[in-house]
């Protein structure tokens, strides 16, 4: 009865980490993936303490909002942003992800963001397959200059990280043409401001796709680069300003169990971007 309750509340209490009494890594640094695509990996981006409480965090906020049959759920904003903008580990890794960019915490990016993927079960294309497409980061967003993804749930079987045109690409043959189309069909969609800087690529789940071997070898981690957290607190960081034409990216299928990501966008700040890029409306992590 009330006595067990009162004991489980205790108990649950007794296991809530105190902000003050989360450690910090010993190691925050990045080590190159792909030099040339400039995309760098850190195993330890967050210590063990940081992942616990930020997983609190979001139990907090009363957990997630409805995904509306979708098997990509992000924190609702009503109430993460008031919390997150208050909390200091949130405060903390704002500051870590500015000092690894160069560029400081502003009021024009977004605050840090966190999102849960499920597995795709028997859709039509499950397994080895991104789901939503390949897009690049600054789609809409031509100020992005930096994307950060720090993996704090690892699923059973996949949710790899894939860049196709990343890394070293096939020189001759067969290969080589493939991977030319690919590149130049996928530039093809790198739209400018005369397309709304619409950058990304849908494939249709019920039909074939020209490059759909591509993209299925880069889901495996066969082709291109991929990232594959193998513990929590991982983080992939990479570029995703206009110039950086090899950071294609996408989030392959969740074969088994859920994934749950935070992710900061860094952008530049105002004085720093072209007088064609929109300004759209931010949730920042400080006030202008």
């Amino acid at each position: 009865g009330l006595g067990l309750a009162v004991a489980a509340w205790i108990q649950w209490r007794n296991s809530v980490l105190d902000a003050k009494d989360v450690v910090a890594p010993t190691d925050a640094s990045f080590v190159a993936v792909d030099n040339r695509s400039q995309i760098y990996r850190n195993d330890h981006f967050l210590s063990a303490d940081e992942v616990t409480y930020l997983l609190q965090f979001i139990d907090h906020l009363g957990g997630w909002g409805s995904s509306d049959g979708m098997d990509q759920v992000e924190l609702p904003v009503e109430g993460y942003v008031a919390g997150a903008r208050r909390d200091p580990i949130v405060a903390r890794l704002e500051e870590r992800i500015a000092n690894h960019t160069g560029i400081p915490v502003h009021p024009h990016e977004d605050i840090l963001s966190i999102f849960r993927v499920s597995s795709h079960g028997d859709s039509p294309r499950g397994g080895f397959f991104p789901p939503f497409g390949l897009h690049h980061d600054s789609h809409e967003r031509p100020h992005r200059a930096w994307t950060l993804m720090v993996y704090l749930q690892l699923p059973d079987s996949g949710g790899r990280r894939i860049f196709p045109l990343a890394g070293r690409p096939p020189k001759d043959g067969e290969p080589a043409e493939r991977h030319r189309q690919f590149m130049a069909a996928l530039q093809d969609l790198f739209g400018g401001a005369e397309r709304n800087f619409s950058r990304r690529a849908f494939f249709d789940v019920h039909a074939e796709h020209p490059f759909m071997d591509l993209i299925e070898e880069s889901c495996r981690g066969e082709y291109g680069v991929s990232f594959l957290p193998m513990e929590p607190g991982a983080a992939i960081l990479y570029p995703s300003h206009s110039r950086s034409l090899r950071t294609w990216t996408a989030g392959c299928n969740v074969i088994k169990g859920t994934q749950i990501v935070l992710q900061k966008f860094k952008e530049y700040p105002l004085e720093r971007r072209g007088q064609d890029e929109p300004i759209p409306p931010y949730q920042p992590f400080v006030e202008q």
